[in-house]
């Protein structure tokens, strides 16, 4: 085995070395930023000098180059340096936004969960909603009261008085 098979590699081992998918090393091909692969057909292969391309590659895109501003970096043209990137100002938002979420049982079964930052409802509106609730799933004040509301129910179906 000669030093040029260890020292070469596939295109999908190029791509894997530089953190790349194979159709972004096509790409750079196709611009004229990497060279194409030595030999031809199924024996096309890549050498570290491909790897040391691209990574330079990504180097310069990091720098905020564009691809053709590279092209002429790597072709040894000078190029002026890159602006850095002006974000059109956003809406005024805060930096950093809390949400308050408080959890209410209702009934056994049924809970609400709701945003105390947003919603701040009174004693007597959870009061209204509970017994709304309680209308809905037909749980009147006894079933509520018994303490046990919530264990099921262990006697046998047949002297259940709601079969």
């Amino acid at each position: 085995m000669d030093v040029d098979s260890l020292d070469s590699m596939n295109l999908v081992e190029l791509a894997d070395k530089a953190g790349l998918n194979p159709r972004a090393v096509r790409f750079y091909i196709q611009r004229g930023l990497l060279a194409p692969p030595a030999g031809l057909g199924r024996g096309r292969h890549y050498s570290h000098e491909h790897l040391a391309t691209l990574r330079r590659i990504q180097e310069l895109q990091a720098a905020g180059h564009s691809l053709d501003a590279i092209g002429q970096i790597l072709a040894g043209k000078p190029v002026t340096e890159p602006e850095p990137t002006r974000r059109a100002p956003s809406p005024a938002r805060p930096a950093i936004s809390a949400e308050l979420w408080t959890r209410l049982k209702l009934i056994p079964g049924v809970e609400l969960h709701f945003d105390a930052t947003r919603h701040q409802p009174d004693a007597a509106q959870l009061l209204a909603l509970r017994d709304f609730v309680r209308a809905a799933f037909a749980i009147n004040d006894r079933d509520d009261d018994a303490g046990n509301a919530d264990e099921p129910e262990t006697r046998p179906a047949d002297e259940r008085s709601d079969v």
